[in-house]
């Protein structure tokens, strides 16, 4: 009966309806006849691409993830392959925890009602996409951000879910959350897909679809 009423609450509710980029330094590049006489070589475009797509994947997982996938295709030898891997389980760790937390992100703004927390977990493409429990597809992120703001205005307010058995799936700079939405403690109430894309080195929401739950599944 609790959970009718949640669900009841959550239908009733509808009802209603990064990091910025460094300034240049000054200065000037050395001309090659400058770097000849000295006894170097100027580095060509595609050695500078190189060194600077490396020093990036160190410091994005996702784009490590990647690489190090690449790699691991390219190499012939065992215990490069094995070297690869290792490396390869760490980066796709740190990276699925880089989902997570943009998943959490998203279920924060949801409890606390805050428009502006939910206008920053949400990509401001008009290709995102939303269905909120027992009601059709809202296209925009206009209309879905209004979505948000009819839901958290409504009468009664929201209800305080929660994500549970989280799993993440990892498509390069796609990647997409399955988990329970439930009050804490209680069995769930909705089923949810969270969809993100990564953009300038950050996960942003483009698509949540959420639908109530009449058969329970057993404890896994």
């Amino acid at each position: 009966m609790r959970q009718r009423g949640l669900l009841c609450s959550l239908l009733a509710a509808a009802a209603a309806l990064q990091p910025a980029a460094r300034k240049p330094t000054g200065g000037r590049l050395p001309t090659r006849r400058q770097v000849s006489k000295a006894g170097g070589r100027l580095p060509t475009r595609r050695h500078m691409s190189a060194a600077g797509d490396a020093a990036a994947s160190q410091t994005d997982p996702v784009r490590e993830v990647e690489r190090l996938e690449n790699a691991i295709a390219a190499s012939t030898e065992p215990d490069e392959q094995k070297e690869l891997a290792e490396k390869l389980g760490m980066s796709r760790m740190s990276a699925e925890m880089s989902v997570l937390s943009a998943n959490a992100a998203f279920y924060d703004a949801f409890q606390s009602c805050d428009v502006a927390k939910m206008k920053a977990v949400w990509s401001d493409s008009d290709d995102v996409t939303c269905v909120h429990p027992g009601h059709p597809l809202i296209s925009g992120a206009d209309l879905v951000l209004n979505s948000w703001r009819a839901l958290f205005s409504s009468a009664g307010g929201m209800p305080k879910l929660e994500a549970q058995r989280q799993r993440v799936v990892l498509r390069g700079s796609a990647a997409w959350v399955t988990c329970n939405e439930a009050p804490e403690g209680e069995a769930s109430a909705l089923e949810a897909i969270n969809v993100f894309e990564r953009r300038d080195g950050r996960w942003y929401m483009v698509h949540h679809q959420a639908g109530p739950v009449f058969v329970q599944q057993p404890p896994q």
